[in-house]
């Protein structure tokens, strides 16, 4: 496969993506025609207002979303043909939440270093690094939902680096961070990029924090790239002025005529909190802008105002209409000239509001001019620290049938792990509706109106119960579990690692069967118990038992993912329900039922895994029976493609 130039990490061209909205199908750019690169080692930030095109673009970078033209390499790695590839070598932390909140801290980082395809003995070693690292020593053996919000969103810091990955693609990491754990935040990444060679793409609204953080920035508006550079470079472009910011009082906004007056003697635009203002000037005027805010506006009206250099907030919020005077939209389409194999610089972590950080004033006529002192962002030893060739990714074991399987065994015994843990937490509950809901159904429906306690009555009862039960923890709860995985964003988590969906689905549904088979076993035992009735226990039981399970788990899981509405899943799983209790040949002999739901009855797969059961109770092992194991066998196989397609592994 042919790679990009050794020093580019990131190459993007002629990157477009269009969608259709609204109600007559209306054609929109979300990315429109973006050209740059990032250097390998880089910190690249990723600036924009909402809607700008930093989601799309950040979901192609991922594999999740197809261009409509143009090329992404990542890696050297041709994105659009190889997504799965690229999964391999990045890391990714979302502005929701990742996965694994219902397990330990220590097993959720070590879990995605196994699914991110590292050894055992390397998983364990950088989960404890990171531990250590990240100041969780105290919190390693609680639940992540445990925790506080900020805590919870260093552990998914941690779970992205797990892996040791060449890139690293952060949407505002330090949302929730206290300024302590913000700092932290930056020094961990300038140590990853000065060091290692990591490259990382930020994707910020905290203009503040990018400006410290990163080597160059991308400002996008309108899915274009408006404004692109170093901070310094994009500072520059504002020219030699003076940057005044202004607090109202009590948080209140300027009139209209005080704009005005301010607009003599500067340029003014509202900051990016309340009551707060940035007067740009040139400096011959900065005694006049000065006399303006302390005269003509008068200090009754002013709670504070700082002088200072040109910050990038300013560039950000100077631009009009998303464009920067003077700023080109791309890079120039010929290719840069090729530059030798650079060190990283190592970035400065930012200094945070509350943070105490050296100021340097100085009184002058009553002027109060504050510079922050820049802030070390890494200690002294990581800066003596000789830069070293990117970490090496996890070599692909899936170059081979041998190595695709053993690839699969392990995403399946990892996943498999995370869902059953996930599922201790309610598992008693479960259990016991499992158990006591089919014991309920036999004691209740025998004893219908003069007693349904002949054998043929409790055949169909002992079955109903038990295929009820299955249906309710294999079609409703599965269902709804999907439906909260992807509601609550975590379904782009297990998207962005280098897992298949085959994996994915197979761990879904045997995470369930502990769960569903007590339910199919307790209402034969209790009939026996109660009435004394002799079922024939068939070996075909080993069969009908996991395939019923299975077959059901399937539709749960294909519902699921096919419906993006929570509540829409929630009515129609019910309802499937509702018609198996009351409408199905289920619990009632089809003689039973008018032969409308007869029919209906049997286009439902619980049909057949009740009629199968009632065959292996009886030992009437016949041809019916044999096409009753193959409607259910043919249910999973479809349940399970279904799931596998609808799942969204690509969002677009």
């Amino acid at each position: 496969m042919a790679r990009n130039d050794e020093a580019t990490a990131i190459e993007v061209r002629n990157l477009t993506r269009t969608y259709q909205s609204g109600k007559h199908g209306e054609l929109v750019r979300a990315n429109d025609d973006l050209t740059f690169s990032i250097a390998r080692g880089e910190v690249f930030g990723l600036l924009g207002a909402n809607g700008a095109g930093k989601t799309t673009l950040v979901s192609q970078l991922l594999g999740l979303v197809r261009p409509t033209s143009g090329s992404i390499r990542v890696e050297g790695v041709d994105v659009v043909s190889d997504p799965e590839a690229v999964k391999a070598v990045t890391g990714f932390l979302p502005q929701t939440g990742l996965s694994m909140r219902l397990v330990e801290v220590r097993r959720a980082l070590h879990y995605t270093g196994r699914l991110r395809g590292q050894s055992e003995s390397e998983a364990r070693r950088q989960t404890g690094e990171l531990i250590e690292e990240l100041g969780l020593a105290d919190v390693a053996d609680r639940y992540v939902d445990q925790l506080s919000g900020g805590m919870m969103r260093l552990v998914n810091f941690g779970m992205a680096l797990m892996g040791r990955t060449k890139l690293l693609i952060l949407d505002e990491p330090t949302n929730e961070l206290d300024p302590h754990n913000r700092r932290l935040i930056w020094d961990m990444v300038a140590r990853r990029s000065a060091t290692e060679g990591t490259t990382v793409v930020l994707v910020t609204h905290n203009v503040l924090e990018a400006e410290k953080a990163v080597h160059r920035v991308g400002v996008m508006h309108a899915g274009r790239i408006t404004a692109l550079g170093t901070p310094g470079e994009l500072k520059a472009r504002l020219g030699d002025k003076v940057r005044m910011e202004l607090f109202v009082k009590d948080g209140k906004a300027l009139l209209s005529e005080e704009i005005d007056m301010l607009g003599g003697v500067g340029s003014v635009v509202a900051g990016s909190r309340e009551g707060t203002y940035l007067i740009h000037s040139d400096p011959e005027q900065m005694a006049g802008l000065v006399q303006a805010v302390t005269r003509d506006l008068g200090m009754a009206r002013v709670d504070d105002f700082r002088l200072t250099r040109p910050s990038l907030e300013d560039v950000y919020l100077s631009m009009d209409g998303g464009v920067l005077a003077g700023a080109p939209e791309t890079e120039p389409e010929t290719e840069r000239e090729a530059e030798p194999e650079r060190e990283p610089v190592p970035v400065s972590a930012p200094v945070q509001e509350g943070e105490s950080a050296p100021e340097l004033e100085s009184a002058q006529g009553g002027l109060r001019t504050v510079t922050k002192a820049s802030p070390t962002a890494v200690s002294s030893a990581v800066s003596s620290v000789t830069p070293r060739s990117p970490a090496p990714a996890p070599a692909p074991d899936g170059k081979t049938a041998q190595g695709r399987a053993r690839r699969l065994l392990v995403d399946l015994k990892y996943l498999w792990l995370e869902q059953m843990l996930e599922v201790r937490t309610t598992w008693t509950w479960s259990l016991l509706f499992g158990l006591l809901m089919p014991v309920a159904m036999v004691f209740g429906l025998s004893r219908i109106g003069g007693g349904l306690n002949d054998a043929n009555s409790l055949l169909y009862i002992v079955s109903g119960a038990a295929i009820f039960s299955v249906a309710t923890e294999g079609v409703a709860t599965l269902a709804q579990r999907i439906g909260v995985i992807k509601n609550d964003g975590m379904m782009v988590y297990y998207a962005s690692l280098p897992i298949s969906k085959a994996s994915f689905v197979a761990a879904m549904i045997l995470s369930r069967l502990l769960l569903i088979m007590p339910g199919l076993i307790t209402p034969m035992i209790a009939a026996g118990l109660m009435y004394d009735v002799d079922f024939v226990i068939s070996p075909a039981l080993v069969i009908v038992l996991p395939l019923s399970c299975l077959a059901l788990s399937a539709i749960g899981l294909a519902i699921g993912t096919l419906i993006d509405s929570m509540e829409l899943i929630v009515v129609i799983t019910n309802l499937l329900i509702f018609v198996l209790l009351l409408a199905a040949p289920v619990l009632i002999p089809p003689d039973s039922l008018p032969l409308p739901l007869r029919i209906i009855g049997y286009l439902l797969p619980p049909t057949y895994a009740a009629e199968a059961l009632r065959h292996t109770l009886t030992g009437d092992l016949d041809a019916v029976f044999a096409l009753d194991i193959a409607v259910l066998a043919a249910m999973t196989v479809l349940g399970l493609a279904g799931a596998t397609r609808w799942i969204r592994w690509r969002l677009a």
